[in-house]
């Protein structure tokens, strides 16, 4: 498993960091992301110059998913790394130094705004969420946020989750999964929840805003060794990113452009994807309603301390 070989990593984490760097010399930060709509403001900053302002030069990884983006923070090879909320909590849970730095992505606000979707084929015989007791459902990592809340959000409707199967496909294959009748349904984020309409799939509920609307989905995060070596460079990261997601808030169109550079969306779909809710505050009592669902569900013991795991730029 993936945190199995970050926590094999401790001794070495933060690796990379070296002797530190100046305050204010020019850094290049690998970051791991995921090739989903979520990262748009990355992609976005680079592009408005946000990073460059602050000397800093992105040179974006993409992964599956943040299980696997972690134990590369953890060994040097990425400086950042963005993750769901899940990944962070297990790897706090386990004694790794992970420190989440700053906002990624929040589930909208409202239903029409929602844009983590679970599916089923159109002509599946799977009609409610009760039916789905003991179907496979592929989520892009296991144990992450979709494990997580899409048993939550089951459970609500009366499903014994004990019966669910889960099982890991990325995302760019989710679609071609379900219809190869490799999986009973699929959970999916933008921009392949749009494909998955265009192919007719039928949409059974949005997973994460039945448990909590504006719930923290993911966030860019670091290693403390790391922040103690390069304080200076975490907070100019942190800026730049706070204004790529206050840019992309306010410029859906500007995000629309710059989807194509980076994910597989047909290009005649790009305006019809639904854009995730980008902001600067990090919703705290979200991050810590997941702790406790991931220790109701058995991904933890004990929920890690949220004021330890959360770093504030200024604090060492």
């Amino acid at each position: 498993m993936a945190f199995a070989a970050a926590l094999g990593l401790l001794a070495a984490c933060g690796g990379g960091g070296g002797g530190g760097t100046a305050d204010n010399a020019p850094a290049t930060l690998k970051v791991g992301v995921i090739p989903i709509a979520d990262v748009a403001p990355l992609y976005l900053g680079m592009k408005m110059g946000f990073f460059e302002q602050e000397k800093l030069t992105i040179e974006p990884q993409q992964f599956a998913g943040g299980a696997e983006i972690l134990p590369a923070v953890q060994s040097g090879d990425l400086q950042i790394g963005f993750s769901n909320t899940t990944s962070m909590l297990i790897a706090a849970s386990k004694g790794l130094p992970v420190r989440i730095i700053a906002q990624g992505v929040q589930e909208g606000a409202t239903e029409p705004e929602s844009w983590t979707h679970l599916f089923v084929r159109g002509d599946s015989d799977i009609r409610s969420p009760k039916d789905l007791a003991g179907k496979t459902i592929a989520i892009n990592t296991l144990q992450n946020i979709n494990d997580v809340m899409t048993k939550a959000a089951l459970e609500k409707h009366g499903v014994d989750v004990s019966t669910l199967q889960f099982t890991e496909v990325p995302f760019p294959e989710m679609n071609q999964a379900l219809e190869g009748g490799d999986v009973d349904a699929i959970v999916v984020v933008e921009p392949f929840r749009t494909i998955a309409e265009k192919n007719g799939y039928r949409d059974m509920m949005p997973t994460i805003f039945d448990v909590d609307p504006g719930l923290t989905v993911a966030t860019y995060f670091t290693m403390q060794p790391y922040i103690e070596q390069n304080q200076d460079v975490v907070e100019r990261f942190v800026r730049a990113m706070n204004n790529s997601l206050t840019y992309a808030a306010d410029h859906p169109d500007d995000v629309r452009a710059t989807l194509g550079s980076y994910t597989k969306i047909p290009a005649e779909l790009i305006g019809q994807v639904r854009l995730p809710k980008w902001g600067t505050d990090l919703n705290r009592p979200s991050i810590e309603l997941m702790g406790r669902l991931s220790t109701q569900y058995g991904l933890i013991d004990q929920e890690p301390n949220v004021s330890e795991l959360i770093w504030q730029p200024g604090a060492s």
